[in-house]
């Protein structure tokens, strides 16, 4: 059923696998039974765990990873977390280093295909690794003989209690194809089955990390090669796209690389079922060796493209490292659009979980806080949470009436999210306030400022991503995108102020350009 194996040897047996489970990828904690000590979510970082001794917080020692409290009163402790992406599984590596008396000292994964994410505690779970021992402060390379169904979720059995520092779950994703055969999209991206299968060099970053979602943090989360000595050297990568097609446009992120961004980059593709090409391929240069520059998004149109392509390989010269890189293009069977192609998108964002300070310019977040007034209430039953949100009734002749009312808002069916409008309210604010049946992890909240002739500025577009118990309000003129549910349709309750003239209450922009990633989150259309 599974061998567990030398931890230098994971790349050599699933190199050709991506961490299902990491942040990087969307991956989230869903449920857990105890983090005292240490939250779930350290454990699916996709940085390498690191030790801080003398550092404490208000639990104990800070530990880099998950870790529960001592003398647990259950059999034991768990965790679930919903894959970034649904996959196949095929191996592990429970990682406890760092943890060298308190680790876990034993843990089992079951699974499930729970796409709706709904009432897991009474879903079917299956044992995908039986319990296996954790020695203290080492990787726990594991390797199934045969790779798993798909699932969407992986629950994690900690024995009886302690701590992992990371848990990577490694295998190969289930796309989710759009429907149009002909949409123009990313061929290479991980969420569509895109992976690395082999790489020249990684001293410093993974090469896998060019395919992940969004524009990363920094040059930590990119592929860079160390420096190289010898003439006419190059480094490269070759890319498994996650399906057969023509590649339109190359698009290289060299953010963050501000020296050692690559001098000039090409790129070659070819057509073979291997899941890597050997030596008898064919290579095709679909873009001539070209300049990059630092810490910026530069566009190549491709040659070649009535070709339909199963790899790329991306050549630096003569060394570097860059963040991401893009094949746009169609799957095979679809039709090749009018070329060129624009650079495009104009605007690739990533969601991120709602703060208040975050989203200040464009008005509150409704919670319960801690840094506004709070009173007593109800007897001393209750507290009561003073002026979360700034209500505005600005219509002139005070010609606004309050219309308290409900959206019940069906769930979005694609993702990543194509942002095609916006809308603002020019007298008025408008609040929304979830009101869930607990099926609902969250909701998308896509907001900008306006340019100088009152135009949505796509500059200025932030997404964030709700949660249940966090309602929203925006200020009055704020363009923001209508309510977009994830996963479940939501009924939000709605406070505004109108007076029945359709542009007096709600105008309307349509934009184009701006897609919106979702790390954790997948649309509503069945896998």
């Amino acid at each position: 059923m599974y061998k567990r194996i030398d931890h230098n040897n994971l790349k050599a047996q699933l190199g050709q696998c991506v961490d299902l489970a990491t942040s990087a990828m969307g991956g989230s904690i869903v449920a857990v039974t105890d983090e005292f000590f240490a939250p779930a979510i350290r454990m699916i970082d996709a940085a390498p765990a690191v030790s801080a001794p003398g550092k404490f917080d208000d639990h104990g020692q800070w530990m880099d990873g998950w870790e529960t409290k001592r003398h647990n009163q259950r059999d034991y402790d768990w965790c679930i977390i919903k894959l970034g992406f649904a996959g196949s599984v095929s191996g592990f590596d429970i990682d406890t280093s760092f943890f060298t008396g308190n680790q876990a000292p034993a843990a089992s994964v079951d699974a499930v295909f729970c796409p709706e994410g709904e009432d897991l505690d009474n879903a079917q779970w299956t044992e995908i690794l039986p319990r296996v021992d954790l020695p203290p402060s080492c990787h726990n390379a594991f390797v199934l003989n045969n790779a798993t169904k798909v699932f969407t979720h992986v629950r994690i059995n900690n024995y009886p209690d302690g701590g992992i520092a990371r848990f990577r779950v490694y295998g190969q994703v289930a796309p989710q194809w759009p429907a149009n055969v002909s949409e123009v999209l990313d061929l290479a991206y991980v969420g569509y089955g895109g992976r690395v299968v082999s790489a020249t060099d990684e001293h410093y970053a993974p090469a896998s990390n060019i395919l992940l979602p969004g524009r990363g943090k920094d040059a930590d989360d990119g592929w860079q090669t160390k420096r190289s000595r010898v003439p006419n050297h190059n480094d490269s990568v070759v890319i498994r796209l996650g399906a057969k097609g023509h590649i339109l446009k190359v698009e290289v992120d060299t953010s963050d690389f501000k020296g050692n961004y690559p001098n000039r980059i090409k790129l070659e593709a070819t057509n073979t079922n291997a899941e890597v090409p050997d030596a008898s391929s064919q290579w095709v240069t679909v873009v001539q060796p070209s300049s990059t520059g630092p810490h910026g998004q530069f566009y190549f149109d491709a040659s070649h493209t009535d070709q339909v392509f199963s790899h790329a390989r991306v050549s630096i010269i003569p060394d570097g490292g860059f963040k991401r890189i893009r094949l746009h293009g169609v799957r095979q069977g679809g039709q090749i659009p009018s070329l060129p192609l624009p650079n495009f998108p104009k605007r690739i964002i990533v969601a991120e979980p709602l703060t208040s300070e975050k989203y200040a310019p464009f008005g509150e977040v409704i919670e319960a806080k801690l840094n506004i007034k709070v009173t007593g209430a109800n007897q001393g039953t209750a507290k009561k949470f003073h002026h979360v949100a700034k209500v505005t009734n600005a219509f002139p002749n005070d010609s606004g009436k309050v219309n308290l009312c409900v959206f019940r808002s069906s769930p979005t069916k694609e993702l990543p999210f194509k942002v095609k409008l916006f809308e603002r309210h020019p007298y008025s604010s408008q609040q929304f306030v979830p009101m869930t049946n607990g099926k609902t992890r969250g909701y998308l909240v896509i907001v900008c400022l306006n340019n100088e002739d009152g135009s949505p500025d796509l500059t200025t577009t932030k997404a964030f991503i709700a949660s249940s118990t966090q309602g929203i309000s925006y200020r009055r003129g704020v363009w923001h995108h209508p309510m977009i549910s994830l996963e479940h349709e939501t009924d939000f309750a709605c406070l505004v102020h109108e007076n029945g003239t359709p542009n007096d209450d709600c105008q309307e922009a349509y934009v184009d350009g701006v897609v919106v990633q979702v790390p954790g989150f997948q649309g509503n259309s069945k896998i």
